[in-house]
């Protein structure tokens, strides 16, 4: 899902990110979903917002608790598909810190086509430490993360 982020803003003060995604309509995986009427399968939408929400997760905990720990996502809560979303789609992707806790971080996500709401969604995010083999992927992680808030 990383290379359909296009941007990243995040606002720690405010408990706030934004992002935006494209997600074009030749994708080999949505090959049956669904042909001639190609569909942004729901699970895609959850990982898109997570992709927001993560780095703001992280960011909080750090700020925070003074700690660096790692986002995934652990629980989703109350997701609700508002309407099909039709590709190619460009999509503004939003995300609200709710509960900050050293091990969870609770964020409202919604992810919207052209002003109009498709998603919303509250993900449990769970922070965790990394590890020495986490290492190539962290770093990896945080050039993307980079080139996503330089696009902002």
């Amino acid at each position: 899902m990383f290379q359909f982020i296009q941007s990243i803003s995040i606002d720690v003060a405010a408990g706030l990110a934004q992002g935006r995604a494209q997600v074009g309509s030749d994708q080999a995986l949505l090959a049956d979903h669904f042909a001639g009427n190609p569909l942004l399968p729901g699970s895609w939408l959850i990982e898109l917002t997570a992709q927001i929400a993560g780095p703001l997760a992280e960011e909080l905990t750090r700020q925070k608790h003074d700690t660096n720990r790692w986002a995934l996502i652990g629980m989703i809560r109350d997701a609700k598909f508002l309407q099909p979303v039709s590709l190619p789609a460009t999509l503004d992707l939003f995300a609200k810190a709710e509960r900050v806790d050293t091990s969870s971080i609770t964020v409202g996500v919604t992810a919207e086509v052209g002003g109009q709401l498709v998603m919303r969604a509250q993900l449990v995010m769970m922070m965790t430490e990394a590890t020495p083999a986490w290492e190539e992927a962290i770093r990896a992680r945080e050039a993307r993360l980079a080139l996503w808030k330089e696009r902002a």
